[in-house]
């Protein structure tokens, strides 16, 4: 029989194999964990930028619109590296992300050879699966912090994106969609102000929808605008209580 030196070697170099096979999956899981907290900061940086900065400058509409164009795509890529270490979730944001780039970028260089509809169909395409991705990474295991408050906020904001570009098609459809005290509805900022509007359940009543389609998509927006946040702070909090009773389960055995 083997003595128990030899015994106690083996499990010695069996541990410290292991302990180099952990390492680098420790060390890759904590690389990619970082890159995707500091690609989702970088990410809702971009997108209160274009909600609440761009439509505010006073410029040029071919200064505006190159600029919402910029970041606009800089805002793709960082949403969908995003899912970068998750296999799944970075092809399908590549999926819709690339021709979203290659439609919105042919528009611009080349005026009216694309349907404006495309451009906005594929924007929303590619907001969707960003919004996706987000909340995967809001809802994965782990510890409530301020990384998923970053990712709810982000995804609530992108809700309202999405239906900024369906109102847009929905104009582009039929130009007498909605009604304005204003005038009409131009550019992507006065539709982003009656998406928000109308998410957050506001409606101050300056722009009213007139057609079926618009009038759907306002009751839609409305409905899940609250129903997100409902289901999102329930879901928050459970996972929370749950990672806190696991918590304390631990300790209590430990003890």
């Amino acid at each position: 029989m083997p003595s128990r030196a030899i015994l106690r070697g083996r499990e010695f170099k069996r541990d410290l194999v292991m302990t180099e096979r952990v390492r680098p999956k420790a060390r890759d899981l904590i690389t990619q964990t970082w890159q995707s907290q500091a690609n989702l900061s970088f990410f809702l940086g971009l997108l209160v930028i274009s909600i609440f900065v761009l439509p505010a400058i006073s410029a040029k509409p071919a200064t505006i619109r190159l600029v919402s164009d910029i970041v606009g795509s800089i805002m793709v890529m960082a949403g969908v590296a995003i899912g970068w270490g998750r296999r799944p979730l970075l092809i399908a944001g590549l999926a819709v992300g690339v021709p979203t780039l290659l439609v919105r970028w042919l528009e611009y260089l080349v005026p009216g050879r694309i349907n404006p509809v495309w451009d906005e169909a594929w924007t929303i395409a590619t907001v969707l699966v960003i919004g996706y991705i987000l909340l995967a990474q809001v809802f994965r295991d782990g510890p409530i912090n301020f990384v998923r408050v970053q990712g709810a906020v982000a995804a609530y904001l992108l809700l309202g994106v999405a239906y900024a570009h369906a109102y847009q098609i929905s104009e582009y459809l039929n130009s007498a969609s909605v009604t304005s005290t204003e005038g009409p509805l131009n550019s992507l900022a006065d539709w982003l102000y009656y998406s928000f509007a109308t998410l957050s359940t506001l409606g101050y009543g300056d722009i009213i929808p007139t057609s079926k389609v618009s009038r759907l998509l306002a009751i839609g927006e409305a409905i899940s605008g609250q129903l997100f946040l409902a289901i999102l702070i329930a879901r928050l909090v459970g996972m929370a209580v749950s990672e806190a009773g696991v918590s304390g389960h631990s300790g209590h055995r430990e003890a």
